[in-house]
């Protein structure tokens, strides 16, 4: 990680572009042989062509190189770098370390860009100079390239400069869209590479969560990729258990340390300590509770986490979908498991949304 010393919580500065930059995609591949093919065909359809695609396949027990290799034969724009498995953030930071390009575009090997994808974020980038950080809406698509819904999967996007509300919410930030939405300038990526490579899943998190501290968001609210969701990735889990909400609230804490760690490096000790923790934001006790609720904690144990969830300042903004609103405020007097056959079948849709777009989002996928 770069150093950067500066005492004001304020957006870096960034040179300016040039007219045709190049665009550096980068790849962390682990067994998706079934799709990395149609992955590499949406990059080679691009309208706009000075990129380079740096793909490292991450230990894959499958046939992965040996579809990659074609491609990097047909293009020299394509490079392929095999490595030992290490997990998302380590894939992440091989490609990285191999690349030179003034933009830098995530794309998760199972999904697929739209053919101006890449022209619409350099535009993008060139129309708003101070902005280093631009995503963009995406359709969801199953395993089968269909599509799930016809409409985009983001309501709403992230915008502008966010840095001091991001700390105000224990370092969450809400309407991101999935990892091959993100991309950055590489004066970011410098702030945030390497990552910390004990980030085996959740890598592309600690992108957009870090980058909002440094820059402004650009939205580009036309549907630029498409995310695939499917049997094999995590974020198509149709109900919660108790490992996966012990999963989630794991990475939340790990990803806020990490979070407290880029502030006091970039900005020094006050600005990292102003970070507030991770109660800050509703759904940190709204996991807590659910996860008591899974466990089977008696009623008794679980109502000071109750009233720290119904209580809390966020509590009717984070939970707009009124049925999950109504079970979380009124449903202790339920059973745990008349509780939790209500809450799986309420909160699929909102939850998996936001599941999608905060934490288990696409380099979890594996």
């Amino acid at each position: 990680m770069q150093e950067l010393k500066t005492e004001k919580l304020q957006p870096i500065k960034l040179p300016q572009l040039p007219e045709k930059p190049l665009v550096s995609i980068l790849i962390a591949n682990y067994n998706y042989a079934r799709y990395i093919g149609e992955t590499l065909e949406s990059v080679l359809s691009q309208t706009y062509s000075n990129w380079e695609a740096i793909i490292c396949d991450d230990g894959s027990k499958d046939d992965s190189c040996e579809i990659i290799k074609p491609y990097v034969q047909k293009d020299s724009r394509i490079k392929l770098i095999p490595q030992q498995n290490g997990g998302v953030a380590s894939a992440l930071n091989t490609t990285y370390r191999n690349s030179s390009g003034a933009i830098v575009c995530l794309l998760d090997a199972d999904d697929v860009w739209m053919p101006d994808k890449l022209q619409k974020v350099v535009e993008a980038f060139q129309l708003t100079p101070k902005g280093g950080f631009v995503i963009h809406d995406v359709f969801q698509i199953d395993g089968e390239g269909q599509l799930i819904k016809p409409t985009p999967m983001m309501k709403k996007l992230a915008s502008g400069w966010l840095a001091s509300s991001v700390l105000k919410n224990g370092g969450c930030i809400e309407n991101i869209p999935p990892a091959s939405a993100l991309c950055i300038r590489c004066e970011v990526a410098n702030l945030i590479f390497p990552m910390n490579e004990a980030f085996t899943r959740n890598a592309d998190s600690l992108i957009f969560r870090l980058a909002p501290f440094v820059t402004e968001i650009v939205p580009v609210t036309e549907v630029l990729s498409k995310f695939r969701l499917h049997g094999t990735n995590l974020t198509s889990f149709t109900s919660f258990t108790a490992s996966i909400l012990v999963r989630e609230l794991d990475t939340a804490k790990r990803i806020h340390q990490e979070q407290e760690q880029f502030l006091r490096k970039i900005y020094g000790v006050e600005v990292a300590e102003s970070l507030t923790g991770v109660e800050a934001n509703a759904w940190h006790y709204h996991d807590r509770y659910i996860l008591a609720r899974f466990q089977g904690i008696h009623k008794s144990e679980r109502r000071e986490i109750h009233r720290l969830l119904v209580t809390h300042p966020q509590f009717d903004r984070a939970f707009s979908y009124k049925p999950l609103k109504w079970l979380l405020r009124w449903g202790e007097s339920l059973s745990n498991p008349l509780f939790l056959a209500f809450f799986n079948q309420i909160s699929q849709e909102s939850r998996l949304k936001r599941i999608a777009r905060l934490i288990l989002q696409p380099f979890s996928k594996r």
